[in-house]
């Protein structure tokens, strides 16, 4: 984990997978179909309910072709003070990557 002062108040987990490289699955985008759904902000989605703690301010969510053969999805929290401190975040991570990535 890195720390560093910023000038103003900035809160913000940031995750990543490795992804199978997905250029070969183009026609199906099976990592966008995936963005879609832990990006989702409708009730009951991962969003709407670290949002109605108070703990999230934003989430994005997406896929990353780095270089050949090689691609991430990453999931991006911008938190509160509160939801950073929070440990439930970080377990709403590992269930993602447990039972959806694997």
């Amino acid at each position: 984990m890195v720390a560093v002062q910023t000038i103003m108040s900035f809160h913000a987990v940031e995750v990543s997978f490795p992804l199978p490289y997905q250029p070969a699955r183009w026609k199906y985008k099976p990592a966008n179909f995936l963005a879609h759904f832990v990006g989702h902000e409708g009730p009951g989605s991962l969003h709407s309910y670290l949002k109605q703690k108070g703990w999230l301010t934003d989430l994005s969510s997406g896929p990353q072709n780095l270089a050949r053969e090689f691609a991430m999805f990453k999931v991006t929290l911008h938190l509160t003070r509160e939801g950073f401190c929070e440990s439930l975040v970080a377990s709403s991570l590992s269930e993602i990557r447990d039972n959806v990535l694997s």
